[in-house]
């Protein structure tokens, strides 16, 4: 036991997280092959058996798009907020929630930051920014231009799209966004995200699970960098619903943990593991983010640091691949491979077409008869005569001398020499 204790450390930073090293898996995977035996006398068959029936059907429910399967059945959670299929992309998020839900009635400090992040995060509204920068240049060069955006910007574009939008210039999704959201938002404790589930910290307080880790990109000092908080609130903007369609816009508030440099930084990374301290925050007055720029991570307590002092562990959603999206279906609409029984006609340019004439050297005109005198001459059977260049291709007799597998399939080497 001595001895052992001496290779566990090395094991468990070779190994890193415990969950990577214990059996658990193992054991359950165990358990559902011993609760498929069927016949005691044969389980080995009977496990055999039960895993060939198990991939055929996984196999065959793939296919089934008219059948409940348990790849297609609808999540336990069925409250949704259908996500809207426009011109904007924030308005198509898909978010499902769950729990009841709190009318607030949104402030007018919090509720410009929202509208103003709700904006600047949507990427048909980005050339309206910079149209409104270039005209505040003009204007004046001395003016700070981020703050007075972050002011202003919400009024700048709702009086220009409303112009627009007398003229039919821009669509309904996008003059929804700049009538700006009812002030009296929807607070929710939990949602899913594209199949992962956000719980916020009130919810989860008393709890063994942890769900309200998240992590995002941001722009620090002019860099864009990591920043770790915990999911606050989860806030649902109703913007003006018409023609049937319902708009709507989620945000997470969070609390940033500090993680900038100096004499005490907030983030401490090693190599193998980083650790934060979340008992220091910051960007208290930018809370704000849309839930597709989140990314669910855990806390776990740090036993180095202690304290305050969490290690952050990412991972990989199950069931979830990162795969390059792409327009291009089968017929009806169905993302798969298939064949076309005929090719596409793809027109040819007269400019770039090659041929087969050369033009470094003169043309020679050839009789016809001579053309067929080659032609005939090229299917005429050829008679072959043994040469010296055939010798190499002849069998060696002493070759059998080396292909045996052992001395007692050696075959007697015929000495031409002695009949002679």
């Amino acid at each position: 036991m001595v001895h052992l204790c001496v290779h566990l450390p090395e094991e468990a930073k070779l190994r890193g997280p415990v969950q990577y090293g214990w059996m658990y898996p193992i054991e359950r995977r165990l358990l559902k092959c011993k609760r498929s035996v069927r016949n005691m006398a044969r389980p080995e068959g009977s496990i055999a058996e039960a895993y060939i029936v198990d991939e055929c059907l996984t196999f065959c429910s793939r296919y089934f798009d008219d059948v409940e399967t348990r790849f297609n059945r609808p999540g336990r959670n069925s409250a949704r907020d259908d996500s809207h299929t426009g011109d904007v992309s924030v308005f198509k998020h898909g978010v499902k929630f769950f729990g009841a839900c709190q009318y607030l009635e949104a402030d007018g400090a919090d509720y410009d930051k929202m509208v103003y992040y709700v904006l600047r995060s949507c990427s048909e509204v980005l050339p309206y920014i910079d149209l409104c920068k270039e005209e505040l240049k003009e204007q004046d060069s001395r003016i700070n231009v981020d703050r007075w955006l972050a002011k202003n910007f919400a009024k700048w574009f709702q009086d220009h799209i409303g112009k627009l939008h007398e003229e039919k210039k821009v669509s309904a999704d996008l003059f929804a966004l700049a009538c700006q959201p009812d002030r009296r938002v929807r607070v929710y404790s939990g949602c899913i995200v594209d199949g992962v589930r956000y719980h916020t910290v009130d919810r989860e307080k008393f709890r063994n699970t942890q769900n309200s880790g998240i992590l995002t990109e941001g722009d620090h000092e002019k860099e864009i960098i990591d920043f770790y908080g915990q999911l606050k609130s989860i806030i649902k903007l109703q913007y003006n619903s018409s023609g049937g369609f319902h708009r709507s816009v989620i945000l997470f508030s969070c609390d940033w943990f500090h993680v900038g440099g100096g004499k005490n930084p907030g983030l401490r990374d090693d190599g193998h593991f980083k650790s934060i301290n979340t008992a220091r925050l910051w960007y208290k007055n930018d809370p704000f983010i849309i839930t597709s720029q989140a990314t669910k991570v855990f806390y776990v307590p740090d036993t180095a640091y202690g304290g305050s002092w969490r290690v952050v562990q990412k991972f990989q959603h199950r069931h979830l691949w990162s795969v390059a999206e792409t327009e291009e279906k089968g017929p009806g609409g169905v993302g798969l491979t298939y064949q076309d029984d005929e090719a596409p006609h793809v027109p040819v340019e007269e400019g770039h077409v090659q041929t087969r004439l050369r033009r470094d050297k003169e043309r020679v005109l050839v009789d016809a008869a001579v053309v067929e005198k080659l032609k005939k001459r090229r299917h005429e059977p050829v008679e072959r005569h043994e040469s010296e260049d055939d010798e190499g291709t002849r069998t060696d007799p002493t070759m059998f001398q080396y292909c045996s597998d052992g001395e007692g399939n050696m075959h007697r080497v015929h000495d031409f020499d002695d009949d002679e």
